[in-house]
């Protein structure tokens, strides 16, 4: 819906060739923006030559999915593109390719095929890879207009002065096209610096966006298709009607009032007024047509355009004939046209088009309100070093001191930059994603994290770009700013999802690439058939439909109407449309609230799930660990300050849970005891081991040697001879028997040091969302690292089945665990954090992630669900209810799908043969070029329509429905009986009515496909 496509390509394409090869086909190609592609290490080193660039391009003029088809053999015949991947909704394309293929060649080479191409973006792959996994990419690039410069010097101080700016790695100013292009480390210094530099070196200066944001909505909303087609369709109208009048009612008025029109030999006067008409409609208002078929033409494929000409270019030749065999014969009487047949298919056409685009604009609905939500300017705080005394100002009145003091500046928004410090005003949009620095309101976040209610935030409360601040002034300091944003995660998140074509979609493609030469060859079967059938046949025998008002002769143009008729009649748009419009839909309905679909290859996944495996912490639990309790042993334990320091030092740049709570609970303890703060330590080596625990070198200030800290699970230690392993087995044991939590062993200088515990608490919604899965048809499981006493009791306290249950597992167990259900013949989603279970999310069916601040990209997993932190008081929101609403939007896209593909054959399989003419002898029915023409446009409509019924859809009240909210969590008596601890999924449980799995899930296993890379190349972080 976006119009775009994306290319990467070698720098020897130029993207002016992929420009070229989009109008080939027939369609506009613009481009929109190039850039340059580095290697994931040229972070560090400058050796990036051979990494690949991705160009997003936007398209227009695509019609069917024979386009697509025509877009992407042309793109992937250029010499270094690696993938394309055409969106015929979204009308985009990514092309994937080296950086010899410059992205302003790929545009090209979409115009030379007969369409509308501009090149929107282009980026590196591990750029674009790292930004999904590391907001804080320290190098970026910008394209500056300038204006005002007149000569060589003009740029050579525009590029003296912005590359004495701090963090500007390079600074290129070119005369010939005003620009500047600048690299720069955003850590270091921002947009908004550089362009005030170029301001005060007396020029003009603007950001250039490409395709920009007000552009993209009206790509979204088909603003232009719309009004083409609405255009077009009223001036065929005004043509069409003189041409019908003069072929239907006017020669029945001459014949009344015996008028003699004759020219001379044999021709008349309104004869040449209707063939001067239809001749303007067949070439100019029609051109648009021939210019497509001719593009799509000269490169062997076929469109929609291209049977739409075939029909009506019979149409008017045969018109053409008869006024030329008229004149040839002088004939007394008017000769009979039909090129009311041509103007009425036109008109059809034109009208079904404009319906369909405006349907069309329709599906991308949730993405326009995902684009909308930023606004164009926002206020910042020009003296920002005023403000600082404001957090420290005690009394009301020295708070309006303070904030008398402030001097603000109205920017646009592309120029805020980190360490911003912007003031939200009651009822605007927050630019950017930030921390609230002073204070306090409530925040609409409903159209990013699905939350209707507003969210209460206050200093220190993390704020993301486009929520709405409802009640209150509040001033933030901004942290991510552009693409690193959440919300402009998202909305890439879910363009890249309504890009990715669901596999039944290769079914529309494999039809669409030989529907149009079929159906041309149907209609001259059609031809001839009738021809010969009216030869050899009697008079009295044949069907009225080919004969005369006075039935003494057969016309030749019946016949032509019919074969005209076939390939009217046959609408390949209702099949290229049946998946990807469904797809938009879904995917931004799914987004709205909440939950991120990653494309119509998950949506076809999800439909044939059976059993769903969650992960304990961050999932079922809340994530949001404390320590419980702590106990120190050896010499050590006198010295409680220098062991709080190496803990917290070690764990203070995790992002673990358990590493939080440990940092938080070092705070606590310190606080508590009235200890100094942390002692220095130094960090000389560090080895993680995923789902076991750390071990690391440190070296506490003011000691002359280094000491050996370990931090894990039991079995870290099962392989080293410990100091003290009276204490250890002994703690460990009385862990596994009596207590309920996360254990976390210690020892320094292999001498056993002690253990913390951390508890979680169970999510509000947990047991509702279990027994919804449950209820309808799916089978639960729970995998974790922790011992098996923890997971019986949460297990227990939720309703999952203690069969289904597998305790202490490491990441590579919990991927043995899905694929032991996988050769059992289960279907498998897992729900994990999207980091931690990173390997077991890849090798389940389909991988769920539950977002964490603001990483939305989590290219581990296939659904990504977003959640809202209410208050600090508040442990658990709507993320666990969220993954039974994934699956039903899911299940309910996928079923519009294949409703839609049902709809468009069935069409086809039944249209045709009418069409065709199955039923002129039996009944002596058939169907006018014009009928044909409209069950074509309605065809297209209906499948588009089908699809916008998903916007009805409304998530479901779990805890409402299923179930009421786990009030508390209390420790009970619970037995470790029936907890695995080994693999072993002989006696897993299923659910009543076990789901059918999906063709395509058996088709994969069957032939030993993965979703996605091998999950071994995600790094094991811990369990």
């Amino acid at each position: 819906m976006t119009e775009d496509a994306v290319v990467v390509h070698t720098s020897l394409v130029k993207p002016k060739v992929l420009k070229d090869a989009i109008e080939d086909v027939g369609f506009e190609a613009t481009l929109v923006k190039t850039e340059e592609l580095e290697d994931e290490k040229s972070h560090f080193s400058n050796e990036d030559d051979n990494s690949n660039l991705k160009t997003s391009l936007t398209i227009g003029g695509m019609m069917c999915s024979a386009c697509v088809n025509t877009i992407t053999k042309a793109l992937k015949d250029v010499e270094g593109v690696k993938s394309v991947n055409v969106s015929l909704i979204t009308e985009e394309a990514l092309v994937e390719h080296t950086q010899e293929v410059k992205p302003e060649n790929l545009a090209s080479v979409v115009e030379d095929v007969g369409f509308e191409a501009t090149v929107k973006s282009t980026a590196s792959e591990n750029e674009t890879s790292a930004h999904n996994h590391d907001a804080s990419v320290d190098k970026q690039s910008v394209t500056i207009q300038v204006f005002g410069m007149t000569c060589s010097n003009c740029s050579n101080s525009i590029e003296k002065q912005v590359s004495q700016l701090p963090g500007v790695i390079s600074c290129t100013v070119s005369l010939s096209t005003n620009e500047a292009y600048i690299e720069f480390k955003p850590s270091l210094t921002g947009i908004r610096n550089i362009v005030d530099t170029i301001e005060d070196c007396g020029f003009d200066a603007n950001i250039d966006n490409g395709v920009d944001k007000s552009t993209q909505l009206e790509l979204l909303s088909k603003v232009k298709d719309i009004q083409y087609w609405k255009n077009n369709f009223f001036k065929l109208l005004l043509f069409g009607v003189p041409i019908i009048f003069l072929e239907t009612i006017f020669p029945l008025i001459r014949s009344k009032c015996h008028m003699q029109l004759n020219i001379g030999h044999g021709l008349y006067f309104d004869v040449l007024v209707e063939f001067i008409l239809g001749t303007y409609v067949q070439f100019w208002l029609g051109r648009r047509f021939y210019i497509n078929s001719y593009k799509a033409f000269k490169h062997g494929s076929g469109t929609m355009d291209t049977l739409i000409c075939t029909s009506t270019s019979i149409v008017y030749l045969y018109s053409v004939f008869i006024i030329i065999q008229a004149f040839a014969v002088s004939s007394m009487e008017s000769p009979k046209l039909i090129l009311d047949t041509s103007v009425m298919l036109f008109s059809f056409v034109s009208l079904g088009k404009w319906a369909e685009s405006r349907a069309k604009g329709n599906t991308s609905t949730a993405l326009s309100k995902l684009l909308s939500l930023t606004p164009d300017k926002c206020v910042i705080v020009a003296n920002p070093e005023s403000f600082k005394g404001l957090d420290k100002s005690v009394t009301s009145g020295e708070q309006n001191s303070a904030l008398s003091g402030i001097v603000q500046r109205e920017i646009p928004v592309d120029l805020l930059q980190k360490s911003d410090i912007v003031i939200i005003l009651p009822g605007s949009s927050i630019p950017a994603d930030g921390v609230c620095i002073f204070g306090e309101s409530d925040v609409d976040e409903s159209l990013l994290t699905g939350e209707s209610l507003p969210v209460v935030k206050k200093a220190g409360s993390k704020l993301i770009g486009g929520s709405v601040n409802v009640t209150s002034t509040m001033y933030m300091s901004v942290e991510l700013v552009g693409q690193e944003t959440q919300l402009q995660q998202i909305v890439n998140l879910v363009k890249d999802a309504q890009m990715r074509k669901a596999p039944v979609q290769r079914f529309a493609d494999a039809i669409a690439a030989k529907f149009v030469p079929t159906i041309l060859s149907l209609s001259l079967f059609t031809f001839f058939f009738w021809c010969f059938y009216t030869w050899v046949a009697h008079l009295e025998d044949i069907p009225a439909t080919f004969k005369s008002k006075s039935g003494d002769h057969v016309m030749f143009s019946k016949i032509l109407e019919v074969a005209i008729s076939v390939i009217v009649v046959a609408c390949p748009c209702a099949l290229g449309l049946a998946a990807p419009t469904a797809v938009m839909v879904g995917t931004g309905v799914g987004a709205t609230n909440g939950i991120l679909i990653k494309g119509g290859e998950v949506l076809e996944s999800t439909s044939g799930l059976d059993t769903v495996v969650f992960d304990k912490t961050g999932t079922i639990t809340a994530g949001k660990m404390t320590l419980a309790g702590h106990k120190f042993f050896g010499a050590l334990s006198l010295k409680e300050e220098i062991l709080w320091s190496m803990l917290y030092a070690v764990e203070q740049n995790s992002e673990h849970p358990v590493a939080k709570a440990i940092v938080s609970g070092v705070k606590d303890v310190m606080e508590q005891n009235s200890l100094v703060d942390p002692a220095l330590v130094s960090i000389e080596g560090l080895e993680t081991k995923g789902g076991l625990g750390i071990t690391a070198i440190v070296r506490v200030a003011g000691e002359d040697s280094s000491r050996q800290l370990r931090i894990g699970s039991e079995k870290l230690f099962s392989d080293t001879k410990l100091k003290g392993e009276t204490d250890f087995e002994n703690m460990a044991g009385a862990m596994r028997n009596e207590h309920i939590g996360t254990v976390c062993h210690i020892s320094v200088d292999n001498e056993y040091c002690g253990y913390m515990e951390f508890k979680d608490t169970i999510r509000q919604d947990a047991t509702a969302t279990i027994n919804a899965l449950q209820s309808n048809g799916y089978s639960v499981a729970m995998v974790t690292g922790d011992n098996a006493r923890t997971a019986q009791y949460v297990a227990a306290k939720v309703g999952i089945p203690t069969s289904n249950v597998f305790a202490s597992s490491s990441p590579e167990q919990k991927i043995q665990y899905v694929e032991l259900l996988q050769q059992q013949g289960h279907t498998v989603a897992f729900v994990g954090d999207g980091i931690n279970d990173a390997p077991a999310l890849v090798e389940a069916d389909v991988g769920i992630a539950v977002a964490t601040g603001t990483d939305v990209a989590m290219s581990s997993a296939d659904i990504v669900l977003l959640s809202s932190e209410k208050d600090e008081s508040i442990v658990v929101n709507s993320s666990m209810s969220s993954v039974f609403n994934a699956l039903e939007i899911s299940k309910k896209t996928f079923q519009v799908i294949r409703t839609n593909f049902v709809l468009a054959i069935i069409y086809n399989l039944v249209m045709v043969p009418l069409a065709m003419g199955f039923l002129i002898v039996p009944f002596g029915l058939h169907m006018h070029p014009m009928f044909a023409s409209a069950a074509m446009a309605c065809s297209s409509v209906s499948v588009v329509t089908n699809s916008l019924l998903l916007k009805r859809w409304r998530p479901v009240d779990v805890l409402s429905v299923h179930g009421t909210a786990l009030v508390c969590d209390e420790e009970a008596n619970v037995e470790n009986s029936g907890i695995a601890e080994s693999l072993d999924v002989s006696n897993f449980k299923t659910s009543k009515g076990k789901k059918e799995v999906g063709l395509f899930s058996r088709l994969r296993r069957a032939f030993g496909q993965k979703r996605r890379p091998n999950s071994e190349e995600y790094e094991m972080i811990s369990s």
